[in-house]
C-alpha cells in the first residue's frame, strides 16, 4: 500500500503544491458559502471569505444566513443555535 501511495500522482493540474499562491488561485473559484446543519435538523449558511493577502479562506465567525447567497441574515447566531441544541440534549 505504501508503494502505491508514493507512486500515484495526486497533483492532477501539475501545480507546484508547495506554492501557496498557486494552490489558492486553483481553489478560489470552487469555494462557496458553507451549509451548516445543526443537530435539530435546521439548516443555515455561513459566508466564506477569501483572504488574498494570506492565501486562505475564513468563515464569518458568528453569523448565519437563510439563503445560499448569504443575503438574508438569520434571526439567530451560531452560538445561540449551538446553546439551543445543547439545552435540548441533542449534543
Amino acid at each position: 500500500m505504501k508503494q502505491y501511495t508514493n507512486a500515484r500522482n495526486t497533483n492532477i493540474m501539475k501545480l507546484h503544491t508547495a506554492s501557496t499562491p498557486a494552490m489558492y488561485t486553483y481553489r478560489k473559484p470552487n469555494i462557496r458559502n458553507c451549509k451548516c446543519t445543526f443537530a435539530d435538523g435546521s439548516e443555515y449558511f455561513q459566508k466564506v471569505i477569501a483572504n488574498d493577502k494570506r492565501y486562505d479562506f475564513i468563515g464569518e465567525s458568528n453569523k448565519l444566513y437563510i439563503d445560499q447567497e448569504c443575503t438574508l441574515l438569520a434571526p439567530v447566531t451560531r452560538k445561540q443555535k449551538i446553546k439551543e441544541c445543547k439545552k435540548r440534549g441533542l449534543i
